[in-house]
């Protein structure tokens, strides 16, 4: 049974103030925190969070979105409600297959189409191993769940969704970022997990007020060049982008391998230069597609 430890347990524990520790459970950078009533509760092994304001100097000063049709984006949400339509579209199953296809290119590996439709209908073929029917199974119920959930941009909130992709075929490593350094644009290296809160600490501050599909952009281009977990980067990057999207009322982009070549330029050009004009359109162009293929719109 799991151990929690009070705010002011926490407090004294990561030498802070119960104020502050209070705030980094409201802004959900404690892992596993709970509210019972008005008070926290705080698993006695959770980490101590990264103190996002002492790492400005790593965050990038700028960066450069251009522009996209919101206006057409938000009728699309709201004319085409998401949450039951997925569930019983017959093209549902084909839009899955061709993320995962995607995310698998990026990944450099690969399975047909044929095999992701039969696992997608609970009929896994022999050529299938076990782990990855698994996989291609937790893709789909994840992003199923996403149209009736609340993902909070932070990177508990992205370890969270990590957990429910792995679980039962990557147990051990699904809670975690992976031990290792990124550089940053500066040259500068920096821990993953450190690296990661410092990017989430961005959203709670300049990003905040962003449109959801250049918040999307901007999340699948850090997880595909940070690479913050063990494996299947690729692959966790779209489907952690198209859940924020899911949750936020908006169908994921509708991609697949054959996208691969722009969409990687696209977020090269973006991590690089700061400059997420192309990706954003191609984030923007691919969920029209979406919409045009799941409601006939």
């Amino acid at each position: 049974m799991e151990k929690y430890m009070s705010v002011t347990q926490a407090a004294e524990a990561w030498n802070l103030t119960e104020r502050r520790v209070r705030r980094l459970c409201q802004d959900g950078r404690v892992s596993g925190a709970i509210k019972l009533g008005w008070q926290w509760s705080v698993p006695s092994d959770a980490p101590k969070p990264f103190d996002g304001r002492a790492m400005r100097h790593y965050k990038v000063s700028y960066i450069r979105l251009g522009s996209i049709d919101v206006t057409m984006l938000n009728r699309l949400r709201a004319d085409n409600p998401v949450q039951d339509k997925l569930y019983s579209n017959i093209n549902t199953d084909e839009f899955f297959s061709g993320l995962i296809r995607l995310g698998m290119a990026i990944d450099k590996s690969s399975l047909s189409n044929a095999d992701i439709l039969a696992v997608l209908k609970l009929n896994p073929p022999r050529s299938v191993s076990y782990a990855d029917a698994l996989m291609i199974s937790a893709f789909k119920s994840v992003l199923l769940r996403s149209a009736r959930m609340n993902h909070k941009y932070t990177s508990a909130g992205l370890l969270e969704i990590h957990a429910a992709f792995t679980q039962g075929w990557d147990d051990r490593g699904g809670t975690a970022f992976r031990i290792g350094v990124i550089t940053n644009q500066d040259g500068q290296p920096l821990e993953v997990d450190k690296q990661m809160e410092t990017f989430f600490t961005q959203y709670s501050r300049e990003w905040k007020n962003l449109h959801p599909v250049f918040k999307a952009s901007l999340l699948f281009a850090a997880l595909i060049t940070d690479r913050p977990f063990d494996s299947h980067n690729g692959l966790f990057a779209v489907l952690a982008s198209s859940s924020y999207l899911m949750s936020e009322g908006f169908l994921p982009p509708l991609f697949d391998e054959d996208s691969l070549e722009e969409i990687l330029a696209a977020a090269a050009l973006a991590v690089s230069r700061g400059n997420y004009e192309d990706l954003a359109r191609v984030f923007e162009r691919g969920i029209g597609d979406s919409y045009s293929r799941i409601f006939r719109t």
